[in-house]
């Protein structure tokens, strides 16, 4: 049975049950340890992760986290430049694992709904920049992408889209899962 390593912060957490639930005939799913976080964290972690699963392929994503920024400030957790080489960084460790890729794309956010219970600040047009500066690298490395954004944005917003505007329903977690087991089964059968 193929392994699957998901590497990914508290989004990629909420969709692997639905993962897990429909790849379990091919593929063993598992996600690394807690929350992956910014591009910072994995790139630290990414050796750790890759030698304690050895995986035969790796979905990836990490944004979400790079993109925070204290309120009304415009300093990001991870700047975009330094976005960038964490990404290169953890691409040549996954490279150098020999295993296959499947990069993820940042989801949208609710600007309004986050500002509302979060002391911290996202928006959308980072999101857009955080995911195109990670489609041209992974482009460059002929990657395949699965387009989370375009699903969420698909499945609308204002119902997939909790609270905080930032995390799921379960609905959406389920939604997000099942675009993600149906890559992944197209990638490793």
């Amino acid at each position: 049975m193929t392994k699957v390593l998901i590497i990914g912060d508290s989004i990629s957490m909420g969709y692997i049950p639905e993962v897990q639930r429909r790849l379990a005939d091919i593929a063993e799913v598992v996600h690394n340890p807690g929350n992956g976080g910014d591009s910072a964290n994995v790139s630290a972690h990414i050796d750790d992760w890759l030698n304690a699963v050895e995986p035969d392929t790796v979905l990836l994503n990490c944004g979400l986290h790079d993109i925070k920024r204290q309120t009304g400030t415009r300093t990001y957790q991870v700047p975009i430049d330094d976005y960038r080489r964490n990404l290169l960084t953890i691409l040549d460790c996954i490279r150098a694992a020999d295993c296959r890729l499947l990069w993820v794309t940042t989801t949208p956010v609710i600007e309004a709904r986050h500002q509302a219970v979060k002391d911290f600040d996202r928006y959308n047009a980072d999101v857009t920049d955080y995911n195109a500066m990670a489609q041209a690298i992974v482009e460059d490395a002929e990657v395949a992408v699965i387009d989370l954004h375009a699903v969420a944005l698909q499945a609308g917003l204002e119902t997939v889209l909790g609270d905080d505007g930032v995390h799921f329903t379960q609905d959406g977690y389920d939604q997000l899962g099942r675009a993600v087991a149906h890559s992944l089964r197209q990638h490793i059968a």
